[in-house]
């Protein structure tokens, strides 16, 4: 069976790497907060015997009339001190 949307742990694993990736050495500007607003497909799905929360980016840019409207995820990334 080919999984066309990843768990939604998956999908927020991803964007927090993306945001740790894009910090170097030679960064000029330091966000304190980042906010976003990402679409997403949510639903259910049994995989390997378990229910799992599958939450993804749409699969297609352009949608039908037969597609559901994505759901919105809101994430807020922000920098504390330990």
């Amino acid at each position: 069976m080919i999984m066309w949307h990843r768990p939604l742990a998956e999908l927020l694993t991803d964007v927090f790497a993306g945001f740790t990736a894009a910090r170097t050495e030679y960064t000029q500007l330091r966000a304190r907060s980042v906010e976003m607003t990402l679409p997403i497909e949510v639903r259910l799905e049994e995989v390997a015997g378990e229910m799992t929360f599958i939450a993804d980016l749409p699969l297609w840019r352009w949608r039908t009339d037969f597609d559901q409207t994505p759901s919105r995820l809101r994430i807020t990334l922000e920098e504390s001190e330990l």
